[in-house]
């Protein structure tokens, strides 16, 4: 039984040095990924086949593929300066431009559908214009974008307040909506959103048909 139970432990122990063995190679594999524009090509169409962007978007996210890769390579010498970062740059540069001209990153396209999902969803102008912002979309685009949407939608936020009522169940779509101190949290939930007080408390005030009304005559 001695030896069966010492003869089981050696076993395992070569199953860890193994197992780590591997793992170490894996490491030393990623640390010795070098940053090629071939690479940059790859990751930028794998990205876009999972998400629609920006081009400042893109330019972020590529920046943030390259710093990851140098900060754990042997290539890891003043990134800032060095001749690789700078090249990088370029690649970057040039990569974005490329899907730009294939028309596969478009920001008014993108500007256009998430502006009219986030309506869709609930979020204020605000809001909108705040996500828009932080995707890389120029402010004059932004501008002009709200002001299309502007002039499709009567009053843009009421129906984004409506929206976002309905979505949180608030309001009127709310059975408790009687007790006080329950209205008084849903206004600042609003006031948080990006809605005016004055917009959030009339919308809170209205009546279920008055709301479903709107919700079914304005539709983007």
């Amino acid at each position: 039984m001695a030896w069966g139970s010492m003869f089981y432990h050696y076993a395992l122990i070569l199953l860890f040095i193994e197992i780590y063995s591997g793992r170490k190679m894996v490491i030393k594999k990623i640390k010795k990924r070098k940053v090629t524009r071939d690479y940059l090509v790859r990751a930028t169409y794998s990205y876009l086949q999972k998400f629609a962007t920006t081009e400042k978007n893109l330019k972020d996210v590529l920046e943030r593929k390259v710093r990851r890769i140098m900060a754990v390579s042997d290539d890891n010498v003043s990134i800032e300066h060095g001749q690789l970062f700078e090249n990088t740059q370029e690649w970057i540069d040039d990569i974005v431009a490329q899907m730009v001209s294939l028309n596969l990153v478009n920001d008014r396209e993108y500007a256009e559908s998430r502006a009219r999902s986030l309506i869709r969803n609930g979020n204020s102008k605000v809001m909108i214009i705040q996500k828009l912002r932080t995707k890389g979309v120029p402010s004059g685009l932004i501008d002009d974008i709200i002001s299309n949407l502007s002039e499709q939608l009567e009053d843009q936020d009421a129906l984004a307040a409506v929206r976002y009522i309905k979505k949180r169940r608030f309001g009127a779509f709310n059975s408790r909506h009687d007790n006080s101190e329950i209205i008084e949290k849903e206004l600042a939930s609003m006031c948080r959103a990006g809605f005016s007080y004055t917009l959030g408390h009339r919308t809170l005030g209205m009546a279920r048909e008055e709301l479903e009304e709107i919700l079914y005559d304005k539709k983007l």
